[in-house]
């Protein structure tokens, strides 16, 4: 076996050398690549979203008395126009908040009133409070014992809103047991006919709100519902929303 010749050893390790460098040189002159740009743009995107989205926030808070008029107007009175509530207070109720859109149209009040107020009326059980007077005259229409028992623990519910110590939400579920589902704004309607179980169910959870908000155990009369929504509204114009 003949022995390898140091010359081509030493010519195989130049060209590895060579190679390596030739290498290293192209690696250099292609740069970092395309990285960095791509780094660059993510963060410059992450900004232009960012100060986006504070115009916007600004944009819509500057606008909140305008949104207030355009939901008065374009939702709530609609709703109560065609909810259970009696024609009279309809007709009170539809006055009410329409001297208090005019009002903000003429900016008599500021974006945070507004916006307090309009908070204030999305909790109050308005449409519920039509569906609970049905509730109240088929109990009228029964005659069994407990009639003015049930009597009293609607009376003491429409107490609790009074003292704002029941929403519309509680109100959803008082009446759910009357409930079922369609195809209208809410997604749901009364039941018809009424059952008295389910009536009775009703009266069951009113007693629980009434309990729950601390309301006497006794009949309560005169309970306006066009004044709980005037006191709402003169409470979210002097201290805004909760």
């Amino acid at each position: 076996m003949s022995d390898s010749d140091p010359s081509d050893v030493n010519q195989s390790a130049s060209d590895t050398a060579a190679s390596d460098t030739a290498d290293s040189q192209v690696a250099e002159e292609q740069g970092p690549g395309w990285m960095p740009a791509i780094l660059a743009a993510t963060l410059l995107m992450g900004m232009a979203g960012f100060i986006f989205c504070g115009v916007s926030t600004w944009f819509l808070f500057q606008k909140r008395g305008e949104l207030a008029v355009r939901t008065i107007r374009g939702s709530y009175i609609p709703d109560i126009e065609q909810s259970r509530l009696s024609p009279e207070q309809k007709q009170l109720l539809v006055k009410r908040l329409e001297t208090f859109a005019e009002s903000v149209e003429r900016n008599e009040y500021e974006n945070w009133q507004a916006a307090g107020v309009m908070q204030r009326l999305q909790r109050l059980p308005v449409l519920q409070w039509g569906e609970l007077a049905a509730v109240e005259s088929f109990v009228l229409s029964q005659d069994e014992g407990d009639t003015e028992e049930s009597l009293k623990q609607i009376s003491r519910l429409r107490r609790a809103a009074e003292l704002d110590q029941a929403t519309s939400f509680d109100f959803e579920d008082v009446l759910s047991p009357v409930h079922e589902p369609a195809d209208n704004a809410q997604g749901r309607q009364l039941i018809q006919p009424l059952t008295a179980t389910a009536v009775d169910e009703v009266i069951v959870r009113a007693r629980l709100v009434a309990d729950r908000s601390e309301v006497p155990d006794e009949k309560f009369t005169d309970i306006s519902l066009d004044a709980i929504v005037q006191e709402q509204i003169d409470a979210g114009i002097a201290e805004g929303g909760f």
